[in-house]
């Protein structure tokens, strides 16, 4: 994802409040697990439990995606000459004690903390990166669910319950997993 100033999206810039300068490359992640629809084939839902906000890994040169799948931290050299913002920047942002929260925000923290049993990051990890976690988890049999419209070895496509399609294939580390597990197999027998 990209984290936009709010300029480039036609916002004025909040008053009192660290926004971005310029653009950044994140990774946002989210936690959960999925249960099969007691009442409904070929459905799953969806219970979230946490997620993390990461700056993105920067290929070398070119700004686009790497191989390292597990890699998500920035790299600190970054030049910018993309018109992303590096590491410092993403530092510039979320550091302890630049990162103010107004009272709306810190509000719905505490909502959040309240009802969802959330543990909200107020800091960020040496990494770059923000993790939370809800204790109490979200969605559940009828709210947020996913079906299953077509799965096999290597692809699945769902849809969500608000209707947006989701396609998914094997990543390469799966790939090469699955080879070797089948080499070991086959010299066993």
């Amino acid at each position: 994802m990209t984290i936009e100033p709010p300029s480039t999206v036609g916002q004025p810039e909040p008053q009192g409040i660290q926004s971005p300068t310029t653009r950044m490359r994140a990774v946002m992640s989210v936690k959960g697990y999925v249960l099969p629809d007691p009442n409904t084939p070929n459905r799953l839902t969806v219970w979230f439990i946490g997620g993390k906000l990461s700056p993105a890994r920067l290929a070398s040169g070119d700004g686009g995606d790497t191989d390292d799948e597990d890699e998500t931290v920035c790299e600190e050299t970054h030049t910018g000459e993309d018109g992303y913002g590096g590491f410092g920047d993403w530092t510039a942002l979320f550091a302890k004690g630049k990162w103010r929260k107004t009272l709306a925000e810190r509000a719905r923290a505490m909502a959040a903390k309240l009802l969802l049993g959330a543990d909200v990051p107020n800091k960020m990890e040496e990494d770059g990166h923000m993790e939370y976690s809800l204790h109490r988890p979200v969605g559940g049999h009828g709210k947020v669910y996913v079906d299953v419209l077509y799965l096999d070895e290597d692809i699945l496509i769902m849809r969500g319950h608000h209707g947006t399609i989701y396609a998914m294939s094997r990543s390469g580390v799966s790939q090469r997993y699955k080879r070797l597990r089948g080499r070991r197999t086959s010299n066993n027998e």
